[in-house]
């Protein structure tokens, strides 16, 4: 590493002071001027989570749109998924959203939100009556959890449709929120 007497180095060049001084206080004011346009802007409306069957059953409409999906979260060898075990009205493929993973592609949440609790609850009672979360003799009952999922609908064609009706493509695990056990 290089020294400098008076000035910085950043990557092998030097920066004077008095740059570094500058570069502060430009930084400064652009902190200020978000913290104050933050404070400023009106707060987004709450997003209210979808149920996979509520999504299943207007798949046309919401394909190719990010949103927050609240169901039983699964994992296996084999993927994960979001799932319902049944829904009101019968799904002609199993009520299943797969998980796809996507870092580069998959939507980033809002960077302000919160979930409707009120939409949430309801949601989730009506969900635990037609769902259950799986009990496993070995491992950790973690396979299976209620949770949210931030992250746009893609219908699965051909074949793949027969498996799960659509994939749900989120950014990576800061877009699940594992909720509680209690609802």
């Amino acid at each position: 590493m290089e020294t400098v007497s008076h000035g910085l180095v950043y990557s092998g060049k030097q920066v004077l002071q008095g740059n570094a001084s500058r570069l502060r206080k430009v930084l400064r004011i652009l902190g200020a001027a978000g913290l104050t346009c933050a404070a400023v802007r009106p707060a987004g409306a709450p997003l209210a989570p979808l149920g996979v069957c509520e999504v299943l059953r207007d798949l046309a409409r919401l394909e190719g749109k990010a949103i927050p999906v609240v169901g039983r979260y699964s994992y296996r060898e084999n993927g994960r998924w979001m799932s319902e075990q049944a829904c009101d009205t019968p799904a002609p493929a199993p009520p299943e959203l797969w998980l796809l993973e996507s870092s580069a592609d998959g939507p980033m949440p809002p960077r302000d939100y919160e979930i409707d609790a009120v939409v949430l609850k309801r949601k989730r009672i009506e969900m635990e009556r037609r769902t259950s979360l799986g009990k496993f003799r070995f491992g950790t009952p973690d396979y299976d959890r209620w949770a949210i999922v931030y992250g746009r609908v893609e219908a699965r064609k051909a074949d793949d449709a027969k498996i799960a009706p659509a994939n749900l493509v989120f950014r990576g695990s800061g877009a699940v929120l594992i909720l509680p056990a209690e609802p």
